[in-house]
């Protein structure tokens, strides 16, 4: 074992020995520049310059490691000599020989580990090691790694004869493995400025939003109290100002937003604002099959069909001098859609099994939780009754946008259910109130009651702690859970989220549906015009 001579005596040698293994080695050398250049990543470069060194020194495996933080080490490369991976290759090389290179700077040889004085190292001793060839890479004063060249069943299969040349083999890959590490840390630089350039971009543009909305009004500018929708939030206020513009009007308005925000409450809000007379009708044209919500809307004759025993008016006509709300209205069949479109835009309707017309008087109030450009893109919105229905169109924001609304109405049903029990108002703590603003409430305001209404319960006059509350993270997605985010607590909450899924799986096809479901339509039917609405 010796130390490794210096660069100038290695480039002096390789001037005047013209011998041939000479300049086969030099011409690897500079075939390997080309390997390297041509390389494309870090691996690639790795694999090229161990895959060369073994095959240029006839070492049996070659192995390039790294080294970590803690002077550990890693190896990131292990190559037979048939080009194939080692596998668990940490094991592999001999700790000893990494740290003794490491800790003198230079490279080692040895041309028969078990009999120098190597063998005094368990590692070695261990893996048997014969001939072993280990050179450090070195680039701007600093080991990136080690190159390690090894023969467990050939001594002598290196000499000092090699360490020059592995010092070159070294030093051009320390040198194209610095420039990968220099690209590597340009593109991580590169990657946090875009990083950093999005989000100064969005806090601009926010900002741009923000100053370029005017203010908006307090309920203090409304004209219609609107007291089932609780709450200050600029995202509904938004919503209630336009609601208090149209009230008054004759205008269709079709409300949006998610299940649960509260948009039967808007409509009714709207009708109550009105200078309209009659009845507000209600219906969820998403729980009534086709063939019978074309009767239940536009009336029949008797005897106009099996079951028909006396004549019914409908609820357009029903609705007369009032309003009338067809809640999930993209879940109507598409040819009674075309019906009501006729319907409406004549303002007649003529019953099932009836020749002649009546004249109807409803303004008409339509919701859906879906995105009505997207139905109508899905095909289960006409595009004409849609216009129709939006003249005036009114989004109604999901819970999580509206802040600290969330305990304007905790402290509003909490008021109900005290003066229905006869008790005083129980006031939320600060715990408490945290707990109900960090819940994300997907089902918007409707959870937030059930909740509330559970929570209530399990106090048993009590105060109401927040680990009464259900944990968001007790639900698995996909399971059935109850209209306040908790595990289901009884059959009707497990048949509910079964026909739920049925709906989305049959695309809304209600016959489908029932066959996934194995029962007949009739039942589905039944079961769904029993459900709450939305």
């Amino acid at each position: 074992m010796t130390v490794p001579r210096r660069w100038s005596d290695f480039l002096q040698r390789m001037r005047g020995d013209g011998r041939d293994a000479e300049r086969q080695r030099w011409l690897a050398i500079l075939q390997l520049n080309r390997h390297l250049a041509e390389a494309q990543g870090r691996a690639a470069v790795l694999t090229i310059l161990v895959d060369d060194a073994v095959r240029l020194f006839g070492a049996e495996r070659g192995f390039l490691i790294r080294v970590v933080d803690g002077g550990g080490f890693r190896v990131e490369v292990a190559r037979s000599f048939d080009r194939e991976p080692i596998a668990q290759p940490q094991r592999k090389v001999s700790s000893t020989i990494l740290q003794r290179v490491l800790e003198q700077g230079e490279g080692i040889f040895s041309e028969d580990a078990q009999s120098d004085s190597l063998t005094a190292s368990q590692s070695v001793a261990d893996l048997r090691l014969r001939s072993v060839l280990c050179m450090p890479l070195r680039a701007g004063g600093q080991v990136l790694g080690l190159l390690y060249l090894d023969h467990r069943f050939q001594a002598g299969a290196f000499g000092e004869r090699d360490l020059p040349w592995l010092m070159a083999f070294a030093d051009q890959g320390a040198i194209v493995l610095h420039l990968h590490g220099l690209l590597d840390e340009n593109r991580e630089q590169a990657r946090r400025l875009a990083e950093q350039n999005r989000s100064l971009q969005e806090t601009v543009a926010a900002q741009a939003r923000a100053l370029a909305e005017p203010a908006v009004p307090g309920r203090d500018a409304l004209r219609h109290p609107f007291p089932g929708l609780v709450g200050d939030s600029p995202a509904l206020l938004r919503a209630l100002h336009v609601l208090d513009r149209v009230a008054e009007t004759e205008l269709p308005v079709l409300l949006t937003g998610e299940s649960g925000t509260g948009k039967e409450l808007a409509a009714r809000a709207l009708h109550r604002g009105s200078r309209r007379t009659g009845q507000f009708v209600a219906v969820n044209v998403a729980a009534i099959a086709g063939e019978l919500l074309a009767s239940e809307l536009f009336g029949h004759t008797r005897g106009a069909f099996t079951g028909a025993d006396r004549e019914r008016p409908g609820l357009l006509r029903q609705a007369a001098g009032g309003t009338l709300f067809l809640d999930e209205v993209t879940e109507m069949d598409l040819e009674l859609q075309a019906k009501l479109l006729r319907a409406l835009e004549q303002r007649a309707v003529r019953p099932v099994g009836s020749d002649r017309e009546f004249a109807i008087d409803a303004r008409i109030v339509a919701a859906t939780n879906r995105d009505p450009r997207r139905a109508i893109a899905e095909g289960r919105l006409r595009e004409d009754l849609y216009f129709r229905l939006a003249v005036v169109t009114v989004h109604l924001p999901p819970l999580r946008e509206r802040g600290d609304d969330v305990l304007a109405i905790a402290a509003s049903v909490l008021a109900q259910l005290a003066e229905q029990r006869g008790v005083a108002p129980v006031a939320l703590d600060a715990a408490m109130a945290q707990a109900l603003c960090a819940n994300p409430w997907p089902g918007n305001v409707r959870q937030l009651r059930n909740e509330l209404q559970r929570v209530w319960a399990l106090a048993d006059g009590g105060p109401l702690r927040p680990e009464l509350l259900t944990p968001p993270s007790s639900s698995v997605p996909g399971a059935p859970v109850d209209a306040a985010g908790a595990p289901p607590l009884c059959l009707a909450d497990l048949e509910r989220w079964a026909i739920e899924r049925a709906l989305e799986r049959a695309g809304g096809n209600k016959a489908e549906a029932a066959r996934l479901l194995g029962i007949g339509r009739r039942t589905l039917y039944d079961k769904l015009s029993s459900r709450p609405d939305a």
